[in-house]
């Protein structure tokens, strides 16, 4: 399994913004993902989780007389009032084995840890996993490793306190068949922030992957893995609708649709690591008439992704030449051609397939294509008798937006090819530089 982290575009951090005269706007970066639910009350058990994180470590380290006073104050905050305050017996076992010595220290501290401290990393587990819970602060535990010291504790106490690691258990699989349950049976329209809700959802499932194996319920690992794959496979299956809807019918709801997904091109990313991470655990048997369902999902939206590159570059190569394509429409089509090489190149995976790099030359190939036509035909505007100032403004103006899109594409050769006409033409209608 591999665990990866949400990409952010910096490409507008890692290059300066080219001078062409008048300066390109940089396209609008996906919105921040945000926490899973709403959520924001701080979780309960957050101190007996630090507790029981420190007890972990102390207990795992060499037993002396020292430790145990260190175990004992520890411990002290969380003592239940009518259980007696224990005393160190290690100062009277000096020199005994180190097992003698540790059961001696868990004998007075026993209570505690079954009664008080087990029971508030259940809930704080369960409040973060679950409920989605947080107060965002930094210095709570990992849930990973909080989950590893929950299943030390349980084996140090031979078992004391298994069921509050089985109760964590239970929430966290019924909670993953019912995310899936949920999102799977959504039908509207993908939204913005609708890919992104998808990936966010995807990423929890990791984490509860993550400690349902650090808790050793291997069948409740394989149900949350299930679950998973079935909501990365409709995930890809609602990306894929969307921007087939503007290949099929390029109406301004289509239009919204695609626009909305292709936006959120670390979300798609996130949905299709995850994806390929399917195809790489499972491998699933494949015939000439049996196509794993993992990997068709994720062939299917790269044949989407390529018949929408053909569609975009149809109608922005004609409003290149000049058409009568609206300015806005314009940049929002560029504005995805861009996010479709962003999800090409930012694709990193062992099992990537070959059709991505096949896109993104294409992508690439046909931008260069569009520039040497822009530029082209701005030329031969300019030096048309009479010039049609109004069109070769109109021309500029778009060849300054696909000189942005060249430069996200680190064409540089190409946007200076493109730039030096633009420049000449905007010095030839009189624009400032």
């Amino acid at each position: 399994m591999a665990f990866w982290p949400t990409k952010y575009d910096d490409s507008q951090r890692r290059r300066a913004t080219p001078a062409l005269g008048q300066t390109p706007s940089p396209p609008p970066s996906p919105p921040p993902l945000q926490p899973a639910t709403p959520d924001s009350s701080p979780p309960r058990g957050s101190d007996e989780a630090r507790t029981a994180l420190r007890l972990a470590q102390l207990l795992r380290g060499t037993i002396t007389p020292l430790r145990g006073d260190t175990v004992l104050e520890l411990l002290e905050p969380h003592r239940p009032r009518l259980v007696p305050k224990p005393v160190n017996p290690l100062p009277a076992l000096v020199g005994q084995p180190q097992g003698r010595m540790l059961d001696a220290l868990l004998r007075p501290i026993g209570q505690i840890v079954t009664d008080v401290l087990l029971p508030g990393v259940r809930d704080h587990l369960i409040d973060r996993l679950v409920t989605g819970r947080t107060d965002h602060d930094e210095t709570l535990p990992n849930a990973v490793d909080l989950a590893e010291a929950m299943r030390a504790l349980v084996g140090r106490m031979r078992g004391g306190g298994k069921a509050h690691l089985q109760s964590v258990v239970a929430a966290i699989e019924a909670d993953a068949r019912t995310t899936a349950d949920t999102l799977t049976r959504e039908r509207r329209p993908v939204d913005v922030g609708g890919i992104d809700r998808l990936a966010r959802a995807l990423l929890r499932f990791e984490v509860r992957r993550m400690v349902l194996e650090v808790l050793g319920s291997g069948s409740a690992v394989q149900d949350v893995v299930y679950q998973s794959r079935r909501l990365a496979r409709y995930s890809l299956h609602r990306a894929t609708e969307a921007i087939e809807g503007f290949v099929a019918d390029r109406g301004l709801k289509a239009l919204h649709a695609s626009l909305a997904t292709l936006a959120q091109a670390d979300g798609l990313i996130v949905i299709a690591l995850r994806n390929l991470d399917d195809q790489e655990e499972t491998k699933e048997e494949s015939g000439p008439f049996v196509e794993p369902a993992d990997r068709k999902a994720m062939n299917d939206w790269l044949s989407a992704a390529w018949r929408l590159s053909d569609t975009l570059f149809d109608l922005v190569g004609k409003a290149a030449a000049g058409g009568g394509l609206d300015d806005l429409l314009f940049a929002a089509l560029l504005r995805q051609l861009r996010s479709l090489h962003y999800f090409c190149a930012d694709l990193s995976h062992a099992g990537r397939p070959a059709a991505v790099d096949t896109l993104k030359q294409r992508l690439i190939e046909r931008a260069d294509a569009l520039a040497r036509l822009t530029g082209d035909r701005l030329v031969e505007v300019l030096l048309a008798k009479p010039a049609d100032r109004a069109l070769a403004r109109r021309l500029v103006a778009r060849g300054r937006l696909l000189a942005q899109l060249l430069y996200d594409m680190d064409r540089d050769e190409a946007v200076e090819e493109l730039a030096l006409r633009i420049v000449v033409a905007a010095e030839a209608l009189g624009e400032a530089r």
